[in-house]
């Protein structure tokens, strides 16, 4: 009698026909994508039309409130008697300040009327900011040639301000 294998190995061809189809997927596209690629690109044309329109009329909500300081510039008379600025004031030491000369004014009544004061009342000067938003009236007390000047005079005689803001009146 033959003598058979029972368990004869049979030989896989699955390998080599997947590396084969490799091979030539990668030698078709080098053939496309390297040689036949003549330096051609696409070509978007420019774009003429208009890519957007802002309505004249957008509708909407009307905005309420354009008596706000910041959403109109309305520039207002400061009153020039109160307001006079020395050619000589230089650092000055802030003590308060208000969009309302009245409330700068009363500030003002208020440390200086006390019997046992401090303050005198020749050693303060109103000074008016006129910005975008309005005007800031700035009561500030002394003057001074120098920042450091300032800030020392702060801290000697002035302890119940927390925060001594030295202003730079050349600004105004």
């Amino acid at each position: 009698m033959n003598a058979r294998l029972l368990f004869k190995k049979r030989r896989s061809y699955r390998k080599t026909i997947i590396s084969i189809f490799f091979l030539i997927f990668v030698f078709i596209s080098f053939y496309f994508f390297i040689l036949t690629n003549e330096n051609e690109f696409i070509v978007i044309p420019e774009n003429t039309n208009v890519f957007y329109v802002i309505p004249e009329d957008r509708g909407g909500e009307k905005i309420p409130n354009l008596d706000k300081k910041s959403l109109n510039i309305i520039t207002q008379d400061i009153n020039e008697d109160i307001i006079k600025k020395p050619d000589d004031l230089l650092f000055s030491i802030q003590f308060f300040t208000d969009s309302e000369m009245e409330n700068v004014n009363q500030y003002l009544q208020k440390i200086t009327n006390f019997e046992e004061t401090i303050y005198s009342i020749d050693d303060f000067y109103i000074l008016a900011l006129t910005s975008e938003i309005g005007i800031e009236y700035f009561l500030l007390y002394k003057n001074f040639t120098t920042r450091i000047e300032a800030t020392d005079y702060c801290v000697k005689f002035l302890p119940k301000i927390d925060n001594c803001l030295i202003v730079d009146t050349t600004k105004f």
